[in-house]
């Protein structure tokens, strides 16, 4: 049985923000793996929570430290990656 593996492309500029924390860069390390070709994406706040072992309350404040610092915007359930 082969596994399936996801990849996603993480901006360095992202990674190399020392505002942000470890825990936002790895939320949106999670996000790529789930971007289109548009760097947009739709995951649920539980599965990315489930994913990276957090609570709910936790994705949702990572999610405002990525949109305050200019890496991603957010529509509804649409997120788009810079």
């Amino acid at each position: 049985m082969s596994k399936t593996y996801r990849f996603g492309i993480v901006s360095k500029n992202v990674l190399d923000d020392p505002q942000l924390s470890i825990q936002a860069k790895g939320l949106y390390s999670l996000l790529c793996t789930y971007a289109n070709k548009q760097r947009e994406c739709f995951p649920s706040r539980n599965t990315l929570a489930d994913q990276l072992n957090i609570s709910v309350r936790y994705v949702d404040t990572l999610i405002k430290e990525l949109k305050n610092a200019g890496c991603m915007t957010r529509t509804g359930r649409t997120i788009k990656l810079k």
